[in-house]
């Protein structure tokens, strides 16, 4: 009976054991090798007290050891919170102590470079080295090596008596006061998007799957356990590589990819500087892409250039997996047209509301999208007002206490019911895919001691989704300057969230509430565009 992610692994190796699981730059794993290795994992772990809801970190590039990592982790009953591993050591340390992580998977590289930002009252106790066999630096931690997993005895995963409401991983998204919400995602969460994903877009044993979104991102849960359900091959594609689109489209048919899962902005500099002309995919068959609006004009171009694929608009959220999508057919003939985010997928219930708080069911209807079913997260760890605010009382359930998503999205519908992405409400945007809350950003500058006042908007642009502009105004007049505010955000922002343009100000424009007035500062800046 399958309940838990791992079992999914279980299950493929003994079907597929001598079929390649992961692939990575040259290197492979089969299924059986996966499963012995992350049961070797698994054993260790318990043996160093990791137990049944312990949250374990996970701090390396995503290789291979990072998906035995992932297995070993919910085979040994935690909960897997992976952390960017280019994190700035002040957010790293935020989630480590929010999460209360005591047990820190991580690689010799990556260590090395803690040893002298490691926060001194880390609730870190032990770090495992998936890669060496001896200490790292001088860090007051105990140390498990690589060669005490490898010597591990226990060829079988350990029982834990962990059931689907169980947590199965931890994402750390962008939150407005500054500090990121770890949303809770459990077992069955996971598993009802994984299970409909796999079944749905027909992923096969013969598949190999590109895993293009770092682990951080909602994006890897398909790339991952969709594809070791099926007995299919997880290609990891390297970090980086996808800044060079030729390099990336070299891959992509060197490797043989049948099935393709990114951010939009991705696959427009494939489209735009990946020379697509020079290959043909013969074997990419299925293309999806999530996480923000994807420009029809480059759409267009893509399927032009591999028209033999289908193409999947897909739509969710951190805290609710991917819960709607459209299969593009026929595109707008105006450039400026929407992909609709389609229907709701099997074992979802999708629904908007309106200001007098009736569903929306006509063409042209404007409401709130809201997202029911097992697959909502449990809530934000460690921060109940935040949870209260986003999971709210299902208003299509009489007074039951089920709760349901609020996505903080406005949508409409079009003539074939299908709902259409309009706007946020609040003040978080997608740029590169990523969720930004521009609060966040604002709250960090504003922590700088010379910052009196600061303004974050978002500027669109038609490749990378949204580019942030913030407008300062110092208490002194060229204090701070740019390069000091760079370095003060890349201390405490991943590199995603970093402002791309700066603009100090002697005053912000108000509004005749005495409010910033945002509206002008993003009309001034789109003239200046």
């Amino acid at each position: 009976m399958t309940f838990l992610i791992h079992h999914l692994l279980s299950e493929s190796a003994g079907k597929y054991p001598d079929r390649k699981a992961v692939i990575y730059k040259g290197e492979s794993i089969t299924y059986r090798e996966l499963e012995q290795s992350s049961n070797q994992l698994a054993n260790t772990l318990n043996e160093i007290g990791v137990g049944r809801g312990d949250r374990v970190g996970i701090y390396m590039p995503k290789t291979i050891s990072s998906i035995v990592s992932i297995f070993g982790i919910v085979k040994a009953g935690g909960t897997y919170v992976p952390i960017a591993p280019d994190a700035p050591a002040k957010r790293m340390e935020y989630i480590l102590k929010n999460c209360g992580i005591k047990h820190l998977l991580s690689v010799r590289d990556k260590v090395t470079q803690l040893a002298n930002t490691f926060p001194v009252d880390s609730p870190v106790e032990k770090i495992v080295l998936m890669d060496s066999n001896s200490p790292v630096g001088h860090l007051p931690i105990e140390f498990v090596t690589r060669e005490r997993i490898l010597n591990s005895t226990q060829d079988s995963p350990p029982s834990t008596n962990s059931i689907d409401r169980d947590l199965a991983y931890i994402l750390y998204t962008s939150g407005s006061t500054g500090d990121p919400k770890g949303v809770m995602i459990s077992h069955l969460n996971s598993l009802t998007f994984v299970n409909w994903a796999q079944e749905f877009f027909r992923i096969g044993e013969n598949d190999r799957v590109a895993s293009h979104s770092p682990l951080h991102f909602d994006l890897s849960v398909f790339d991952i356990f969709s594809t070791i359900k099926a007995g299919a091959t997880v290609v990891i594609i390297p970090d980086g590589t996808a800044t060079f689109p030729l390099r990336l489209a070299e891959l992509i048919e060197k490797e043989r990819i049948t099935v393709w899962n990114s951010v939009p902005s991705v696959l427009v500099l494939l489209v735009t500087h990946g020379k697509l002309e020079r290959f043909r995919f013969p074997d990419l068959r299925l293309v999806l892409f999530a996480g923000e609006v994807f420009p029809v004009k480059y759409l267009r171009q893509l399927v032009k250039h591999i028209p033999h694929a289908d193409y999947y608009n897909q739509y969710g959220q951190t805290e609710a997996n991917s819960s709607t999508y459209y299969q593009v057919k026929d595109l707008p003939d105006n450039d400026a047209g929407h992909i609709p985010i389609g229907k709701a997928a099997a074992n979802f219930e999708v629904f908007a509301i309106d200001e007098n708080n009736n569903v929306i069911n006509r063409p042209g209807d404007i409401g709130d999208l809201y997202v029911y079913g097992s697959s909502v997260a449990r809530g934000y760890w460690g921060n109940i007002e935040k949870t209260s605010l986003a999971f709210v009382a299902n208003p299509l359930s009489n007074g039951s206490g089920e709760k349901a998503y609020k996505t903080g999205d406005l949508v409409t519908l079009d003539e074939d019911g299908n709902y259409i992405f309009l706007s946020r409400k609040d003040n978080m945007v997608k740029s590169r895919g990523y969720r930004i809350e521009l609060g966040e950003i604002e709250a960090v500058i504003s922590r700088h001691p010379g910052v009196k006042q600061v303004a974050t908007i978002a500027i669109p642009d038609e490749v990378i989704g949204n580019r942030i502009k913030v407008f300062i105004v110092p208490f002194e007049p060229g204090s701070p300057t740019q390069s000091e505010l760079e370095r003060h955000c890349a201390e405490l922002l991943p590199g995603y969230m970093i402002p791309d343009v700066m603009e100090f100000r002697q005053y912000l424009p108000m509004t005749s509430t005495g409010k910033v007035d945002r509206r002008l500062l993003v009309a001034e800046s789109k003239v200046g565009v």
